[in-house]
């Protein structure tokens, strides 16, 4: 009966710089806490905001059910699907440091 061989996991220096710096880039990009929410400024002097929930089709005045987004752009391409042709939805960049969502800027 032979013996199965287990597959070789590689290491850090089986890793060529290329791919070292694509890791620690993608290491970098997923302990970043920022990311961004869509929103609805329904007063134009922002007493009321409603944030996007993608995955309920709706949208909630608490930025805890809000749907995050990773990158800027994607959110603005979904605002802009979302807003059929009009300017009323907005991103905002927020962090999510500590297990709570705080906004660091609206636009």
């Amino acid at each position: 009966m032979q013996k199965r061989k287990t597959p070789r996991t590689p290491s850090e220096d089986d890793l060529s710089p290329a791919q070292r710096r694509e890791l620690a880039r993608r290491i970098a990009d997923a302990n970043d806490p920022v990311r961004y929410v869509v929103y609805s400024d329904l007063l134009r002097n922002g007493r009321w905001r409603l944030f996007l929930d993608v995955s309920g089709d709706g949208y909630w005045n608490t930025i805890d059910k809000a749907t995050l987004f990773k990158r800027e752009r994607v959110a603005r391409a979904v605002a802009k699907v979302y807003s059929k042709g009009r300017r009323d939805l907005l991103v905002a960049k927020i962090t999510t440091k500590r297990g709570k969502r705080r906004v660091l800027e609206y636009e």
